[in-house]
């Protein structure tokens, strides 16, 4: 199983793929929010000229049933509205008039928070047979402990029912629990295992005390790379990551859990992997699966730029964590390379490495993509 190399999308694109689109003849819908004055604006394009109706609901399932109808325009390929802040927008673009248009549904990818930086709405994705991965149903991110208090009330407006954590006791300890609102389920499955742990901390202990030394022994040479290599072959076959991936499979399978958010610390690697691994499972190609892996660079940018500076001040090299720090196709690549030496397909590998049954995977097809 080989993974197409796509370009990452960068933290400011917030391309909504579409859902319907060619049902409605529009198509490449975009949304980009404009900020805390709660304006959007929506971009498409038409096969020809015709109005195009634009609805906005908090409800990702049927906007134009649920929600309101905030711009028809007869003449061009852009509306600009101006809706609650505090609240998550999902629009539906359509030809036809009315309720229940049926068109193709787009969002903002990213979830603006100020304590996280790498939140992201999982939905959008074009799958091969013409369907799309529901929005407002999962979403991935980076650790929820430093959220803010005006972070919350934008976290709420997610409906979350479930939040599933696959940190290790020592990072929860170290960069705190996480912070949601009253009412959602944390689940802590952590996927390491004791000599990711201690890595991690190795790592951690060696840049707090600023021994660059220690660094370029432990990352040097090209160890880093390999690190995160080995890394994504043990995400897959490793036994701490087989029982917390299935048991996260299993609750984003489970209607009543969601909508669902999952995260690791920096939302890129466990993260990755499972966005990887549910977004491979509902059917988008690999291009797009690749692309979502690799555009936490760009989301994880400004943080990494900061962690680098830092680090010059304390005589580290940073060239020793960039390995670590950011995405590579390699990394991806290693883990689907896994599924293949050792469970000949993703099926196998979904049955066989974590024990779903043949129900519980078409379920998880079924709640990942619209009908």
């Amino acid at each position: 199983m080989t993974v197409a190399t796509a370009a990452p999308a960068g933290a400011s694109d917030t391309l909504a793929a579409p859902g319907g689109g060619a049902a409605s003849g529009i198509s490449a819908p975009q949304v980009t929010d404009g900020g805390a004055d709660g304006t959007y604006t929506v971009s498409w394009t038409t096969e020809r000229p015709r109005t195009v109706r634009v609805w906005a609901s908090t409800d990702p399932r049927d906007p134009s049933r649920t929600g309101t109808l905030v711009a028809a325009v007869a003449h061009g390929d852009t509306a600009t509205v101006t809706l609650d802040p505090s609240r998550r927008w999902f629009f539906e673009l359509a030809t036809a008039p009315g309720k229940g248009a049926h068109g193709v549904i787009a969002a903002t990818r990213q979830v603006t928070l100020q304590g996280a930086v790498n939140t992201r709405d999982l939905g959008g994705f074009t799958t091969r047979d013409g369907r799309a991965v529901r929005w407002g149903l999962l979403y991935r991110s980076d650790a929820l402990g430093k959220l803010t208090d005006a972070d919350l009330p934008r976290l709420a407006a997610l409906n979350l029912r479930t939040v599933v954590d696959f940190r290790g006791t020592q990072e929860i300890a170290h960069d705190g629990a996480d912070r949601v609102p009253a009412g959602v389920a944390v689940v802590n499955t952590p996927v390491l295992d004791a000599s990711g742990d201690a890595f991690t901390e190795a790592v951690t202990q060696a840049i707090a005390t600023g021994d660059n030394a220690k660094l370029r022994e432990v990352l040097g040479d090209g160890k880093a790379t390999q690190m995160m290599i080995q890394g994504g072959h043990s995400i897959v076959s490793g036994p701490a990551a087989r029982a917390g991936f299935a048991e996260a499979l299993r609750r984003v399978a489970d209607t009543g859990q969601v909508p669902l958010l999952f995260h690791c610390t920096a939302g890129k690697d466990r993260t990755g992997w499972m966005s990887a691994l549910l977004l491979t499972v509902a059917g988008v190609p690999q291009d797009a699966v690749m692309a979502d892996y690799l555009a936490s660079n760009d989301y994880r940018r400004a943080l990494n730029e900061g962690l680098y500076a830092y680090l010059r001040t304390r005589g580290i090299d940073p060239e020793l964590l960039r390995p670590v720090m950011e995405q590579s196709p390699a990394y991806l690549q290693a883990s689907f390379d896994e599924i293949t030496a050792r469970y000949g397909s993703l099926t196998g590998y979904l049955r066989d490495g974590l024990g779903l049954d043949a129900r519980t995977i078409a379920r998880l097809r079924n709640v990942l993509v619209t009908s």
